[in-house]
């Protein structure tokens, strides 16, 4: 019995435990630095992008090094006759030196090249912070609007209820309890709606990070509304010094001026260094050298006289050199191109934002606080009361999707000038207030406060809070 005792306890609090640390995983927030870096850890198409550089750095000893010197050995069908004794056999040595300087520009050029892939390989990794960072928006949208709405749900909810009371006392008629019903209905698709697009924006995500497109991602972290400070020249300079493309062409240029170089050192010849050694056989002669072996030393240079072969190549390679600063100069207009307009872009949406939180959101809250004064004092009809609780939803969810736009558009700037854009000084964060549906109660007083506190005072609180 006493072992029973012991096993059941057991089980139990193993059962705790696991229930406990289930649900510690599922209050978590997803964080995007974490995503970020089990990206760069896990993503494949960043893998490929570092082992084709690491791969194109080990050409570097290859160029640099001399050729595999020649050996040859020859035996002498018909013997040759000399003073010593006959011919037999010939081994033969030789190395190949290049002139002076060719193996250094060789290495020169086969470094450039590997820094071509090297910033490939970061060109790589920001595309894939850029996507993942997307989606991370995304997802946070998805979060806010599933939440927004399923109060929505409950609002609606109440006021059917209210309806209904309403109709059971003769103050109102059975459309409008069938209406909020319907608005029900409505808003139980939209979740439904909602929820398929976040799987899919999941399933964006894991492909990123290398996961099953069916892992399950919960809840992301709350976004901090950006503090962009910078002006437009410091963004041009700061993509000139950074983005990997255009360092990408800077080394392929330098690489192209690299190869002109040593398409002229081909004017010049590469030497031949040979050592023979012959054996000789025993002759007839009473010398003491007698069948003595004998060796021979020799050098030996090639003649570069098919100068047209020359030209072309020297040709060549002075056209790569404009079309690669043809290719940066144009790389070079479209940085800046893109830079300008998600600048303003940007500064769009943060007159969005603050138009939201000072203009819309305080004027959709007091529009519906007067549309349910005046349903239960009989002044306004339900379906202006539906009307009016429909804005406040479609404002909030467009605040929050304001809020994605603009950290998706930052995203694209840091992408384009290739680092960080944002200047906020540690401990000055800024947070999307809780810009939810008010809670109504079941018995609502026409004479009481509805939701006391607007956004517009909700915001002027938190910034007191974070001075």
């Amino acid at each position: 019995m006493r072992k029973k005792i012991i096993v059941f306890s057991f089980i139990m609090v193993f059962m705790n435990s696991v229930a406990a640390i289930s649900q510690e995983t599922e209050s978590r927030k997803v964080v995007l630095s974490e995503l970020i870096q089990t990206a760069l850890s896990e993503n494949p198409q960043i893998k490929a992008a570092e082992e084709e550089w690491q791969a194109s750095l080990e050409k570097i000893p290859q160029v640099k090094s001399l050729p595999d010197p020649m050996l040859s050995y020859a035996h002498f069908g018909q013997s040759v006759e000399t003073r010593l004794g006959p011919q037999r056999n010939k081994i033969s040595i030789s190395q190949i030196f290049p002139f002076f300087g060719k193996l250094s520009i060789k290495g020169d050029v086969a470094s450039s090249h590997a820094s071509i892939f090297e910033y490939q390989y970061h060109a790589v990794k920001a595309d894939v912070i850029l996507k993942l960072k997307q989606a991370f928006f995304s997802l946070y949208w998805f979060d806010k609007a599933i939440k927004i709405s399923q109060e929505e749900k409950e609002v609606l909810q109440r006021l059917a209820r209210i309806a209904q009371k309403k109709y059971e006392t003769g103050q109102a008629t059975q459309q409008d309890v069938l209406k909020a019903h319907l608005e029900i209905s409505k808003v139980l698709d939209k979740i439904l709606a909602l929820k398929q697009g976040r799987k899919a924006v999941i399933a964006r995500m894991n492909s990123l990070l290398n996961k099953p497109p069916d892992i399950y991602i919960g809840e992301v972290e709350e976004i901090d509304i950006p503090d962009f400070q910078v002006e437009l020249n410091e963004l041009y300079e700061w993509a000139k010094e950074s983005r990997p493309e255009l360092i990408k062409v800077q080394h392929l240029i330098a690489k192209n001026k690299k190869s002109l170089k040593l398409a002229k050192k081909n004017y010049l010849p590469d030497f031949r260094i040979m050592f023979d050694y012959i054996d000789i056989g025993g002759g007839t002669t009473a010398s003491p050298e007698d069948g003595r072996n004998a060796w021979m030393g020799s050098i030996g240079i090639n003649i570069p006289i098919w100068r047209k072969r020359l030209r072309a190549a020297e040709a060549e390679e002075a056209t790569k050199i404009k079309a690669s600063e043809s290719l940066y100069r144009n790389m070079e207009n479209e940085t800046l191109s893109w830079i300008n307009e998600l600048f303003f872009e940007v500064k769009t949406g943060e007159e969005q934002i603050n138009l939201y939180e000072y203009s819309l959101l305080p004027q959709a809250e007091q529009s519906f606080k007067a549309s349910e004064i005046g349903y239960l004092a009989g002044r306004v009809d339900f379906l202006n009361l539906l009307e009016s609780e429909r804005m406040v939803l479609m404002v909030k969810i467009g605040y929050f999707k304001a809020i994605s736009n603009l950290s998706k558009s930052l995203a694209r700037l840091e992408r384009i000038v290739g680092k960080d854009v944002l200047s906020r000084p540690e401990g000055e964060s800024v947070k999307p207030e809780a810009l939810f549906l008010p809670e109504l109660p079941d018995n609502l007083d026409a004479n009481k406060k509805v939701n006391g506190t607007n956004i517009k005072n909700k915001i002027k609180q938190g910034a007191k809070e974070n001075e």
